[in-house]
């Protein structure tokens, strides 16, 4: 058997605690993390949670005793770079650790649509670039400011330009890094629109004089945005009272709602001004299908939890062990039911209403018939920290 391939990237710690934020892509599939200090010393390092959308993950160390003070980094604030400010860009290119390169701002706002090629980019874009050097190896590292403040997460470089190479702005870093520590995912509000900048050619051909909004180019089905009546061709100018600029920010504003709020739209529509009330649904995860909108954590996403196979890569991770009975929760509703009653990541379900199950499909299939009982549903649950199995009732949505 041929062993394991190694990947290297950087990071850097945000807390006494050994969180570590650094680049989703550094991590993704990796069945064991090994960190290096400056002091060359390794600790073992397990992932808290993962955002593909924006390519972070927070991983966490076990070496508490060796983090202290001058080990964990200052955060700065991105909104407040200029372009041609000096920064720093720190990691280990090519596996050469702890190495500094030095440049400066070069643009703000940038997406990499165009320059990664065949790989996707992550769905939140507004990088700043940076002639920094920026290589295979400094991914998941801080870009620094002179005042020695973070300001940015090091992603990605231009393989056809050298001297071209972008970051993360921390502040959009900020909200997915407590979702990650509290819940090992983000979620994301969700309308259910693909928007399109208004350029000044468009602007012409709707007869519009706004120059800010976003043009609506495709309502999904069955989607939050068609329950609240938007159609094709609506310019959207304002999210609950706040002015749309363009596509980026517009997405930002959704994403940041939680899901179940309602928003209020100032749209135009033939020329003429509504104000649409649209209820929010959740954001589904990279690969899934569309999310209805939902009332609340309760009643929507019943019972508020999601599974893997104890064989997949996610109950490795969570160190569960690879075969017996039972299900790994992989992610938590924050809010939800299962949350309320206790229910952890890595807490492995045996049973539904005392049947068996043992892999996701059966999860799936027991769980369709508790929904349709109006009596609570009761589960039995191997508890992650405690090693003993519990039983838990979870009572469905209301019809």
């Amino acid at each position: 058997r041929s062993p394991a391939p190694q990947y290297y990237g950087s990071g850097l710690i945000i807390d006494r605690q050994g969180h570590i934020l650094t680049n989703n892509h550094v991590v993704d599939e990796a069945l064991r993390i090994q960190v290096t200090l400056a002091d060359g010393s390794n600790f073992p390092a397990k992932i808290v949670g993962q955002d593909p959308e924006t390519d972070l993950s927070l991983i966490r160390v076990v070496a508490d005793d060796r983090i202290d003070a001058h080990n964990v980094a200052h955060l700065g604030n991105s909104d407040s770079v200029q372009v041609g400010d000096w920064v720093m860009a720190v990691g280990s290119p090519f596996g050469l650790n702890h190495t500094v390169s030095v440049g400066v701002i070069s643009a703000k706002g940038r997406r990499l649509d165009t320059i990664l090629g065949d790989v996707a980019p992550p769905s939140f874009q507004d990088f700043l670039q940076t002639d920094a050097s920026i290589n295979p190896g400094n991914s998941g590292g801080p870009l620094v400011n002179m005042n020695g403040q973070v300001v940015g997460i090091n992603t990605a470089y231009n393989p056809a330009a050298p001297g071209i190479g972008f970051a993360i702005p921390i502040n959009l870093a900020g909200r997915v890094v407590g979702e990650l520590r509290s819940h090992g995912k983000v979620v994301r509000g969700y309308l259910g629109v693909y928007p399109q900048d208004l350029t000044q050619d468009l602007s012409e051909a709707l007869r519009i004089s706004s120059s800010g909004g976003v043009l609506v180019g495709e309502v999904e089905p069955d989607s939050p945005a068609e329950h609240g009546g938007l159609v094709r061709g609506d310019v959207i100018l304002k999210f609950s009272g706040r002015s749309v600029l363009n596509t980026a920010g517009f997405l930002t504003m959704v994403s940041n709602q939680r899901p179940g709020s309602e928003v209020q739209l100032s749209i135009l529509r033939n020329g003429a001004a509504q104000t649409l009330p649209v209820l929010l649904g959740r954001r589904p995860s990279m690969g899934q299908g569309p999310v209805s909108p939902a009332p609340s954590p309760q009643d929507s996403d019943w019972p508020g939890l999601e599974v893997e196979n104890r064989s997949g890569i996610e109950g490795q991770r969570l160190r569960v062990a690879r075969t017996g009975q039972g299900v790994v929760v992989s992610y938590l509703t924050p809010g939800g039911i299962a949350e309320e009653r206790g229910i952890v990541r890595g807490d492995v379900i045996l049973e539904i209403n005392k049947i068996p199950l043992w892999n996701t499909r059966e999860y799936r299939k027991i769980l369709r018939k508790a929904m349709a009982q109006s009596k609570p549903a009761l589960f039995l649950v191997l508890k992650r920290d405690e090693g003993v199995t519990r039983f838990v009732a979870l009572r469905p949505a209301k019809k």
